[in-house]
């Protein structure tokens, strides 16, 4: 069997499914494709995020649960910040995939749940669509004038029409979602060290209604951890936590991987787009990826749609999206990269001296940084609270940073 469509979509996640939208709302045809048997399932993520670009991107205020109360915790160090407003959130992820499927749909977009694709179709070193196996087993040839990978860290796609190979530095999560009688869910929690997530973090991110992610995240190959070992500590032994999952019980147990290697050399060539993880397109920083991954998808769905209108999907036309890409994220992606190398070998004392130096610094700066938006007045407001940092071993990472912001390399 063989269909043609405008633009062949593979993976049915945010990027997948944002990038469907973009072109149907130019009014060609796009497919996607899916091979779980529910958009949004199995959960891969935490789902921490940042309430202005939910605003930004559309998102009903019912698919995330506001955050006031931020904790970061060392061995033995803490440091708490408030926000009223709540600038933080944590998403509904299976009520935020579903609801960015319901938009492709309505917009005229076609989704097929359990089709797995098995090749990609070149054609003069061109990408022309996929064969794909359906949900009975069945072999399908699908035409595509653009094919978009959406396929999150495994980029088969990208693999398999030789645009690089695969993530190498990659983390992995493994997360428990609790009802936690207990737990106050203003409270969001991010601890580092040795005992809870070596070369990586823990969290605890409430999401509403009694629900709460308690999970653990490490980078390997920087540590040959396992995740899932430190997760039945901080569940059940991590004694600053212990009153608040007081009779806690998991309803949920999610593992995950996210491309900790920085933004991909490149992201298309001549018939094919890579968006989302599988151009390794969100912040390394804390391994966030969902807002980037709309976000990303979008700009490809757009620049998809043009190739066609313009009858040019040639590796010069598309690289127009790694272009805009870069000129939006490519700098605050490239320092988040820089300082995640940087802590991703912090020891506990290390830690511990970090929340003390940096306890100097306002909640709106923290909150700055956490979401990656690196300026050259961020970086000297840094430094003009916590000069000690720079004094500590801090100081070269800084000159980086600011040698990438274009403002010099001095740090004094």
């Amino acid at each position: 069997m063989q269909e043609s469509r405008d633009v062949v979509v593979v993976g049915g996640g945010p990027a997948g499914l944002a990038a469907a939208e973009a072109v149907a709302r130019q009014g060609l045809g796009v497919l996607v494709l899916e091979r779980q048997s529910e958009i949004g399932y199995p959960v891969h993520t935490s789902g921490g995020s940042w309430i202005k670009d939910m605003q930004e991107l559309g998102v009903p205020a019912q698919l995330y649960h506001p955050i006031p109360q931020v904790f970061f915790l060392s061995p033995r160090q803490q440091v708490a910040l408030r926000y009223d407003p709540p600038v933080a959130c944590v998403l509904d992820v299976r009520g935020l995939y579903q609801y960015l499927a319901a938009r492709a749909i309505a917009a005229g977009a076609e989704l097929r749940l359990r089709h797995v694709v098995d090749q990609v179709l070149l054609e003069e070193g061109e990408v022309r669509g996929v064969t794909v196996r359906d949900e009975r087993g069945r072999r399908l040839m699908v035409r595509a004038k653009v094919t978009i990978d959406a396929t999150g860290m495994a980029r088969h796609i990208a693999v398999r029409a030789g645009l690089g190979g695969a993530f190498r530095r990659y983390g992995y999560g493994a997360e428990y979602d609790l009802y936690a009688p207990h737990y106050p869910q203003e409270e969001l929690y991010l601890l580092m060290g040795s005992e809870v997530a070596p070369s990586g973090y823990a969290w605890v991110f409430p999401r509403g209604q009694g629900r709460v992610r308690v999970g653990v995240g490490v980078i390997h190959p920087d540590s040959e951890d396992d995740a899932r070992l430190y997760l039945e500590y901080v569940l059940r032994e991590e004694p600053r936590l212990r009153e608040k999952l007081r009779g806690a019980s998991p309803v949920e147990y999610h593992t995950g991987l996210f491309p900790a290697e920085g933004p991909a050399e490149r992201f298309s060539t001549a018939g094919l787009l890579l968006a989302g993880d599988a151009g390794g397109q969100g912040s390394t920083l804390v391994g966030e990826g969902i807002r980037f991954a709309i976000y990303a998808g979008r700009l490809a769905g757009e620049v998809a749609a043009e190739a066609i209108e313009e009858g040019d999907t040639s590796a010069a036309f598309l690289e127009r999206f790694d272009r805009r890409w870069r000129a939006r994220f490519g700098r605050e992606m490239e320092l988040a990269y820089l300082i995640n190398r940087h802590i991703a070998a912090y020891r506990d004392e290390q830690w511990d001296d970090a929340l003390v130096l940096l306890r100097r610094l306002t909640p709106a700066q923290w909150a700055q940084a956490m979401r990656g938006e690196f300026t050259a007045g961020l970086l000297m407001g840094i430094m003009a609270r916590s000069p000690r940092l720079v004094a500590s071993g801090g100081r070269r990472l800084l000159e980086r940073l600011l040698e990438r912001l274009g403002q010099g390399a001095s740090a004094s």
